[in-house]
Order: C-alpha cells, then structure tokens, then sequence
C-alpha cells in the first residue's frame, strides 16, 4: 500500500440509497424512499449527527448504511444509483434502550459503556452507528449530546411536514427525506395521536411541551450566557470530560475502562447547572 493510500480519508458515498429487504417491488412502487448519504472524502464530514420525529425514519437510515457495507463488500449489489466506499475493517451498532438492571446499570450507564467500547476499539476505517445516544437520561442531557458545531459533524435530519390536526393537536406527515440542518422541534405528541391516546390526553401534553420550550428558551437566552456560575467552574468540568475520553480511548482492554470516572465528571456537570 502506497503512503498515499494510508492518508486517504476513509468515505461513503451513495445516490438514491435504497433498502435490501424494503424494496419497492415488496412495498408497491414508490413507497420507500431513498437518500442520497455522504461521509467523509474530500469536503465532507466524517460523521452525521441524525435528529427528527419519532418514527420518521432515523434508525431505518442507519441500518441501511451498515447493510450497504457489508453488501458491497462481499461482492453483493447495493441498492443504490452509485456508490462509493473506501474498506472497512470492522461496524459497530448500538441500537435501542435496555438496561442490565440485575448488576445495578441503568440504561444511561449501559449506553455509555458499550459507546465507551467502541471509542476505544473502534479505528480510522471502522463504521460506528450509534442509536438513540441519550434515551436514558433527561431531555436536557439529550440536547447537550446532540449539540454540535464541529466541522467534522454533518447535522442533518429526516423532514417531515406538520398541518394543523383535530382541536389545536399537530398532525406530522413523515417524509423520510435525509435533510440537512437540526429538526426543529420534536413531534412526540404526534406519535401519541398515532397511538389513539384520547384527545384530552394529547391537548394537555401540547400545552406542557410548549411550557417546557418556552421556558428552556428563556433559559438559553440568560444575560451571561453560562449555564454554569463562573466560567473557572466551567472550564474545569470540561477539562476533566476531555482528560476522561483521553484515558478511554487510550486503554487497549475494555475490561479496565472506568465508567466510573466518565459519571463523575456528568453528575459534576448537573450539579454546576442546576446552581446557575
């Protein structure tokens, strides 16, 4: 291998992505919808940060990539116009919620153990899918993880288009098209309307999720800015996350990766924003 091919940066790209097994010839035609996906190469993020409504398509996406993968590895066709892949050496998924509550790990912390893993396994030309990062915790810890301004992290979500629905409740019609930019808001009251939750029932959780965005803006908009008291306070709580991601990725044993330490520095974390 040529010193050129060492530095060249590992990239995914395919038009008109489709799925393997939810074809249109199984749905009826046109009833799925493909994305066009780009990671990495030449003026591209490495990573897509994924958000939207609930249902509108973010898990089925991830599984396409990782399927796509390995298809076109193996010498199999890809459902997709053209496609383009630098080799993979290993994919790493993480989908869903569960908990491993008989040894006493909540679903946040058995999240962040099997992400510790793979930071710490996973190599330049690895594929890591990560779902539902955060489900286990609060919405203000939720925000926090999806929040991002790093050049090398695409924000992106799947479009859906929102009507007025029955006595002020919204009705979201999903569109499953990868867009770029962060979803707008979330649409969980929808998937309860879905549900047939009474209409009563929907009109009240309306009303608390506007409360909770009305006051999580006013929030934002403090008049210094910090969610912490002092910017010393601030600056020591990320230099300890930085100083606990460096000792993850560094260790070569997943078996002596301190989970430990990574709870320390969030519960500091919590404590300094709840004061402000």
């Amino acid at each position: 291998m040529s010193s050129s091919d060492k530095e060249e940066v590992p990239h995914f790209s395919a038009k008109s992505l489709g799925h393997p097994v939810l074809r249109s010839d199984s749905l009826g035609k046109g009833t799925f919808v493909p994305n066009d996906i780009t990671l990495g190469g030449s003026g591209y993020a490495s990573f897509i940060l994924l958000t939207g409504p609930n249902m509108g398509g973010k898990s089925t996406l991830l599984r396409q990539v990782c399927l796509a993968v390995i298809l076109a590895q193996l010498g199999a066709d890809v459902p997709a116009e053209s496609f383009e892949l630098s080799p993979v050496d290993r994919i790493f998924v993480r989908m869903g919620a569960k908990d491993h509550i008989m040894v006493g790990q909540s679903t946040f912390l058995t999240e962040l153990s099997e992400t510790a893993t793979m930071l710490s396994s996973a190599t330049h030309n690895s594929l890591v899918a990560l779902d539902e990062l955060g489900r286990g915790t609060s919405t203000s810890d939720g925000q926090a993880i999806a929040e991002s301004n790093n050049s090398q992290v695409s924000l992106c979500h799947m479009a859906c288009q929102v009507g007025n629905g029955d006595r002020g409740v919204e009705e979201v019609t999903f569109l499953y098209r990868l867009t770029h930019g962060a979803c707008p808001k979330s649409y969980g009251v929808n998937i309860a309307r879905l549900a047939g939750l009474p209409i009563s029932v929907l009109q009240k959780a309306a009303a608390k999720s506007r409360e909770f965005e009305a006051a999580y803006g006013n929030r934002k908009g403090s008049e210094d800015g910090f969610p912490f008291q002092s910017p010393v306070d601030m600056v020591e709580c990320f230099q300890k996350f930085i100083n606990t991601v460096a000792k993850l990725t560094s260790h070569k044993s997943t078996d002596s990766i301190d989970i430990d330490s990574l709870t320390e520095v969030w519960h500091r974390a919590r404590s300094l924003e709840q004061q402000s």
